[in-house]
Parts: structure tokens; C-alpha cells; sequence
């Protein structure tokens, strides 16, 4: 229930009882791609909204979208990256085909093409959308850079639940808004996840065989953090 995404030792996801891949209208105009992924249930135990990492919208999240469908809340990819286009072929399985420097600068130079303010924005509409669809409760889980523009995202983005943030940057480059600076802004439920002692950063994403124990232990935390911030209070 809990296996880590990608493993190659077990089976991968099974498709969500519906899936789609549809366009989300940002507020500037921008058409992004988003993958709806839904159990039985539909909208009706919630959504949790994945923010990407530098690699962007690949198939490793679309997968783990359909894992949290598996605890019966609806998932919903979006690419953030819409404006600026997609990497080569060969870059957008980094966990299978290894992170070469020129795909790690390449990956890294497209994602300094979002702003945060950029983001945020695009995430207040993706939340809203959410909302008016029928996801009465949702949370954000970001991953590395998504890590960081998660924690942003609990202090400025409307009508969030809780967020989820695997080793997200606490602090940012200059020009950037700092998580640890935007603190005292938050005031929803939030887990941080780190690296275990041998899952370094992006152990979800590599060596998953490897780290398979702490891949297991983590989900098991977060899939349990979110039936808490999903669930209505009676």
C-alpha cells in the first residue's frame, strides 16, 4: 500500500478508477496541464495537490498521484513548468536514466524561470478549482525545490488544509521568499520530511530498492497526516 513509487522490485500503480488529463486557465491567460487522478469516492474525501520538482511534470508523479487515490483521496498534478515548455525526452526520467550535469543546469535554469509570485498565483487557481469541483478539504505535498514553494504555498495560498513538504529548502536564494521567514504566516497543519539517516535528499525519487524502509515509513506518515487534514471535523 505504502511501496515506493518507481520501485522496480513490485508492481506500479494501478490506474485510478478515472483518470484525465485536462487544462487548468491560469489568471494571466497561460493554458498548464494538469493529471486528475480519482478513486471511487471521486472529490468527496478530499484532494491533495502535488507541486513538482525541478524535473517538472513527468510520469513518476502522475504515478504517485494514482497512490494517493489508493487512500481514497483525489490527486492533481499540475505543470508549473506550462510557460516554459518541457526538457528533453532524456531528461524527464532522472531516476532511471541518472542525473547528468547538463540535464541537472538545463533542469535548473528553466526552474529559475518561475517566480514565486508566479507560483503562488498559479496555485491559488489550481486550489480554487479544487474547491469548486468538489474537493471541500485540500493539501499541497511538494518535493525538493516543490518542497520549498509548499511551505510558501501554507502561508499565502487560500483555502488549504495542510501541506506536506519532502526536503524542502528552508531558505532561498536572494530574491526568493524564505520559508523561515514566512513562518509566522502559517497557520496550517504541516510535515516536513527530511533525510533519514541513508536516504539522503530525494530519496523517494532514487534508489528506491535501497531505501525502500524509510520510502515505506515516510508515506506511511504522510498518507496518514493527510486522512487527518482531509477529514472533516464532525
Amino acid at each position: 500500500m505504502c511501496s515506493a513509487p518507481g520501485d522496480d522490485d513490485g508492481p506500479r500503480a494501478v490506474a485510478a478508477v478515472k483518470e484525465e488529463e485536462r487544462t487548468l486557465r491560469a489568471g494571466d491567460g497561460a493554458a498548464l496541464r494538469e493529471f486528475v487522478a480519482q478513486p471511487a469516492t471521486g472529490f468527496r474525501r478530499g484532494a491533495v495537490l502535488i507541486i513538482h520538482d525541478v524535473w517538472g511534470y513527468t510520469d513518476f508523479y502522475k504515478d504517485l498521484a494514482r497512490r494517493i487515490t489508493g487512500q481514497a483521496h483525489a490527486a492533481l498534478l499540475v505543470d508549473f513548468f506550462g510557460r516554459q515548455g518541457d526538457l528533453p525526452d532524456s531528461m524527464r526520467a532522472p531516476e532511471k536514466t541518472g542525473s547528468k550535469p547538463e540535464a541537472v543546469a538545463q533542469a535548473v535554469q528553466r526552474a529559475q524561470q518561475l517566480s514565486d509570485e508566479r507560483f503562488l498565483a498559479d496555485m491559488q487557481t489550481a486550489v480554487d478549482d479544487l474547491r469548486a469541483r468538489g474537493a471541500d478539504r485540500v493539501a499541497g505535498w511538494g518535493f525538493c525545490m516543490g518542497g520549498r514553494l509548499a511551505y510558501l504555498a501554507a502561508a499565502r495560498v487560500r483555502g488549504l488544509a495542510g501541506i506536506v513538504a519532502y526536503y524542502g529548502f528552508l531558505q532561498a536564494e536572494p530574491g526568493r521568499l524564505s520559508p523561515l521567514q514566512l513562518a509566522n504566516e502559517i497557520h496550517i497543519p504541516v510535515l516536513a520530511v527530511f533525510g533519514y539517516p541513508g536516504a539522503p535528499h530525494g530519496f523517494l525519487r532514487y534508489g528506491t530498492t535501497d531505501r525502500k524502509a524509510a520510502i515505506n515509513d515516510a508515506l506511511a506518515r504522510t498518507f496518514r497526516f493527510f486522512a487527518r487534514v482531509l477529514t472533516p471535523p464532525r
